[in-house]
């Protein structure tokens, strides 16, 4: 009889399928254990089947223990088939119990001009543990990975692995959720035990044979949680933004270096309004920045006149206080202009200078300047 998941081949020495009721299970073992018991058997493997026979009927007649050896037997074979009875509990990084592990599988890439090598590894580990670990695992590969001969292929592979392995829904990880579920139902800790074996039926829920043997065990667990229990959640889409912080980080940066060369070169320029508004030492500023035109008193090549009346100020920004008023077609001079040519420089009747838009002049003498004016003589 070919049972698949009979990893020690227990159904298989009583002659019975992986479905079989107790009663079946315990005619054969009777039938089996008269003719091969050592007493009435002189066979060189008599000893040794026997031995099987009766392992095999301890196991399938309790009904826990037979839940255990067909859940183990799912992720198990004869070779690495651990005993059943003293599992191991596998606990997190800082090796502590933790009902949210998983194995994370990665590669990571030291290159060098000589050689490449990659280095897999698996880590059993929490959710937050495995954060930390795939962007230190990152951050690694983007700045080591690149050095060596066939090193950019490889890096490559090694990225998309890691991006592809954060999912959980694999053969590691269903042995790792049995494994654990056991083992803590062995520990006679049946909360742990519960909320390992509802992980698997709600990652594994698909497969009838798993779903079904879960569903078995976690009956036969025969508890009722006291409160609110929250199955734990892999948030592979979490890690695989984390894998892409740093290399995201590092293209903004190269960028930066770029534009910041370009634009010490003259390759590339950022037009600036200009604003001239200051405080404090701002007449030395501005007139650091008025662009002179020359003219004197005795020429009219600069004289304008006011369309409007309007405000002459302090600066060249309507934001500086009002220096005097100017009336409809009065007479100033313009000597300097900012370098927007927005705002002129012009000084008044009295000498003083302050600034004005453009809007408000015209080209021209307007109404004639009073005796000893310093605009036009």
């Amino acid at each position: 009889m070919n049972n698949q998941y009979d990893a020690l081949g227990y159904y298989d020495v009583l002659d019975v399928a992986t479905d079989a009721d107790i009663s079946l299970i315990k005619r054969k073992y009777y039938e089996k254990a008269k003719t091969l018991h050592p007493d009435h058997n002189a066979a060189a493997q008599a000893v040794d089947i026997f031995q099987k026979l009766s392992v095999a009927y301890e196991i399938l007649s309790n009904p826990l223990k037979r839940a255990e050896y067909d859940l183990l037997s799912i992720v198990y074979t004869a070779a690495d088939f651990p005993q059943i009875g003293s599992l191991k509990i596998y606990k997190n990084q800082a090796d502590k119990d933790d009902k949210a592990l998983r194995v994370l599988k990665q590669h990571t890439v030291n290159a060098s001009f000589k050689e490449t090598k990659v280095k897999a590894s698996k880590d059993i580990c929490n959710i937050r543990e495995a954060g930390n670990m795939v962007l230190s695992t990152s951050i690694h590969n983007w700045l080591c990975g690149w050095w060596g001969k066939g090193a950019l292929r490889q890096n490559l592979e090694a990225i998309r692995y890691n991006l592809q392995s954060t999912s959980v829904h694999d053969a590691d990880n269903l042995r790792l959720l049995i494994h654990n579920a056991v083992a803590y139902i062995q520990e006679n800790n049946k909360e742990m035990a519960w909320i390992y074996a509802q992980q698997v039926k709600s990652l594994w829920g698909y497969n009838p044979h798993i779903s079904a043997l879960t569903e078995q065990f976690i009956a036969l667990l025969d508890y009722t949680p006291s409160r609110q229990v929250v199955i734990p959640y892999w948030n592979a889409a979490e890690l695989k933004r984390r894998q892409l912080l740093f290399p995201i980080f590092l293209g903004m940066f190269l960028l930066a270096l770029i534009c910041a060369y370009l634009y010490r070169s003259g390759v590339i320029g950022i037009k600036q309004e200009e604003s001239y508004y200051y405080t404090g030492t701002a007449a030395d500023t501005l007139e650091s920045k008025v662009i002179k035109t020359g003219s004197d008193s005795s020429s009219r090549e600069y004289l304008v006149h006011f369309t409007e009346d309007a405000e002459i100020r302090y600066g060249p920004d309507e934001r500086y206080g009002v220096m005097h008023t100017a009336k409809q077609n009065q007479t100033v001079r313009i000597t300097g202009y900012m370098p927007n040519r927005k705002w002129y420089q012009v000084v008044i009747d009295s000498g003083e200078r302050g600034y004005v838009h453009k809007d408000k002049l015209q080209k021209g003498m307007g109404a004639q300047v009073p005796p000893n004016s310093q605009v036009y003589r």
